[in-house]
């Protein structure tokens, strides 16, 4: 099926509890996840009907063996650890280096992939993994359960999803050479959604590079994938080769999971933080694929022959973060006044342009079986005089609020130089501090140092893989919303589940740890040459594409 035949569907409930009735016990209902669709409620102006996703279409002939791909970036990553960040260019290019025990199949069903298959007994407290064989590492070591301990203990410590399964983990065991056990306290339902989590996802690492690593810093990039790391010079590229040990998974390609056929000698990850030149150099041929782009450059390009452009439906929304361990955004009555104060709908023209948002409080777009419309009372209230008397009331002195951006994303620059108006209109003071990308990642994860700054939030196909937990940034901490996470991750039951998942959105409009401003749609702008991309919602997966000459 192409990328977008599927992309386009919408997954009802009905839909995912026929599917889940054929799994066994290992697999929850909640498990077999929604096909990705724009759950949503209408918004933002002029309609944009999505186009073939041309990327997985070829022109028919067969795939050809060899070349470089050029993979024009916004900018350096702040590390190659996927253990470490949710920054979604660190995914783009370890996606081809690691691996995990899971991961996607095309209906975003968690299906094995270093993993052979998984048992689980005892009530849902013992599960047993069982590895693919001879599966060799980029070192020329095989993987063996004693890696996949040391990489989900890694993991266990560092992610906040991570931390919710070892919570619950009594004990995690090599029953043999190739067979690992989890005794877990409770059951827990969303085990290989877990493990197929792609951002921030539990990559299995060596154990033997991981001896020699800790939780903040990675000694060596090694994993399982189709490319192997080569080299990483800061301005100029990530180099990545094809691995000729690659074990290829079983069966056909399906989504993220099944057969690659690793076509290209080569990919180049090149950092272009200004996006002209990004545009220039795929037009030159300098490029095959640009890591993102503004709509604005759609109406120019869409007719240039010498580039080819897919729209996508709605599966990623603007949101901005607040920091609940700055002294001024800490107190709810401000994070309040800054949620009144905000008309979404310049924020999201500025962005994205007319016709390319949608305004709809689900916290989960392009998964038609998650939507929810509560706290929506809350959405986009553009109420700026209950702003302004609020804020008088509060415990703003005046201190200027710390907002983080970067220009690398133009998108995410537009929309904080808007967001910076409207809260000045109401009585805030804002410093805006722009940064380079990597500069900006370092500095969201230090608490002391800002009050908000602007992000794209990605698709997520399950709502334990988009990252609300305390640990991650903004520190959103409560007794309540962490109690409803855990019982989001140990519950089996679909129904069950989405009511749980519609309470844990009421308190992220109650409580204001971030501000949904909509959702967008994106633009993915390419090379002709470059054929076979296969699904691109989690990552652009170029693991089965080739260039044409």
């Amino acid at each position: 099926m192409r990328h977008d035949q599927w992309f386009g569907r919408r997954l009802d409930r009905r839909t995912l509890l026929r599917l889940a009735g054929g799994a066994v016990l290992a697999v929850p209902a909640a498990s077999l996840l929604a096909g990705c669709g724009a759950g949503s409620d209408g918004g933002g102006g002029t309609s944009v009907t999505s186009t073939p996703d041309q990327a997985t279409q070829s022109t028919g002939a067969e795939p050809r063996r060899g070349g470089t791909l050029r993979v024009a970036l916004t900018g350096e990553p702040p590390n190659l650890d996927l253990h470490q960040t949710t920054d979604s260019i660190v995914l783009l290019v370890t996606g081809h280096v690691y691996e995990t025990l899971f991961t996607w199949d095309e209906r975003y069903e968690p299906v094995p992939m270093l993993a052979e298959s998984h048992e689980v007994t005892d009530g849902g407290r013992r599960i047993l993994v069982r590895l693919r064989q001879g599966v060799p590492f980029h070192n020329g070591e095989e993987m063996r359960a004693e890696d996949v301990i040391a990489s989900i203990e890694r993991w266990g410590r560092i992610v906040g999803l991570g931390q919710g399964l070892m919570a619950v983990t009594e004990s995690l065991t090599a029953v043999d050479p190739y067979a690992v056990e989890f005794r877990l306290r409770e059951p827990f339902g969303t085990f290989p959604t877990a493990l197929s989590r792609a951002l921030q996802g539990c990559a299995i690492y060596p154990k033997s590079v991981l001896e020699r690593s800790d939780d903040t810093k990675l000694a060596e990039f090694v994993g399982t994938g189709p490319y192997r790391f080569v080299e990483w010079q800061p301005d100029r590229h990530i180099l990545l080769e094809r691995f000729d040990g690659y074990a290829n998974p079983p069966g056909e390609t399906n989504g993220y999971a099944g057969h690659k056929g690793q076509y290209l000698d080569e990919i180049e990850f090149i950092p272009v933080p200004n996006e002209a030149s990004r545009v220039a150099g795929l037009r030159s041929g300098d490029y095959h694929y640009l890591e993102t782009i503004s709509t604005d450059h759609y109406p120019t390009l869409k007719d240039d022959p010498a580039v080819a452009v897919d729209m996508l439906p709605p599966d990623t929304w603007l949101n901005i973060v607040l920091n609940l361990r700055s002294p001024i955004t800490s107190d709810l009555q401000i994070r309040r006044a800054i949620q009144l104060a905000l008309d979404h709908e310049p924020i999201l023209q500025a962005a994205f342009g007319e016709g390319f948002y949608e305004l709809t409080p689900t916290l989960l777009p392009g998964a038609a079986a998650w939507y929810s419309d509560a706290g929506a009372d809350r959405f986009n209230p553009r109420k700026p005089d209950e702003a302004r008397r609020l804020l008088e009331s509060s415990s703003y002195d005046g201190s200027p609020l710390r907002v983080l951006t970067t220009q690398e994303i133009q998108q995410e620059y537009n929309a904080t130089v808007v967001f910076k108006q409207q809260l000045e209109q109401v009585g805030f003071t804002v410093d805006l501090q722009v940064y380079d990308g990597a500069t900006l990642s370092d500095r969201r994860n230090d608490e002391e140092a800002w009050e908000a700054y602007t992000a794209l939030a990605s698709f997520r196909p399950d709502p334990v893989l988009r990252n609300l937990t305390c640990s991650a940034t903004g520190w959103w901490c409560t007794p309540e919303k962490d109690e409803l996470l855990a019982q989001l991750q140990t519950e089996s039951d679909f129904e069950k589940r989405v009511e749980i998942w519609a309470q844990v959105q009421q308190r992220f409009y109650e409580e204001v740890p971030r501000l949904k401003i909509g959702d967008s749609r994106r633009i993915l702008v390419r090379s002709p040459q470059l054929q076979g991309i296969g699904p691109t919602e989690l990552q652009p997966d170029f693991s089965n594409a080739w260039l044409e000459t």
